[in-house]
């Protein structure tokens, strides 16, 4: 994985994880990756990529590790 800090032309920064086919295929896996921003010079806070065929593939993993989610982005909410 490439992990980097860019900056635009306007000064606004721009953080960059560039994901390898082997990155992605343990993404597929059900192996999430997590990213420590300190290690980028950030303020310390972790991000987790995950990867599924479809949104209730990554919500079912999510609620297999960390219990059900609050909220998820980019699902219907359900009625």
């Amino acid at each position: 994985m490439i992990k980097a800090i860019l900056r635009e032309p306007s000064g606004q920064a721009v953080v960059v994880l560039g994901l390898s086919g082997e990155n992605m295929a343990r993404l597929m896996a059900d192996e999430p990756i997590v990213v420590q921003l300190a290690e980028l010079g950030l303020k310390p806070m972790k991000i987790l990529l995950m990867g599924g065929r479809t949104e209730a593939d990554i919500t079912a993993q999510l609620t297999t590790q960390f219990g059900q989610p609050r909220k998820t982005a980019g699902q219907e909410p359900k009625r």
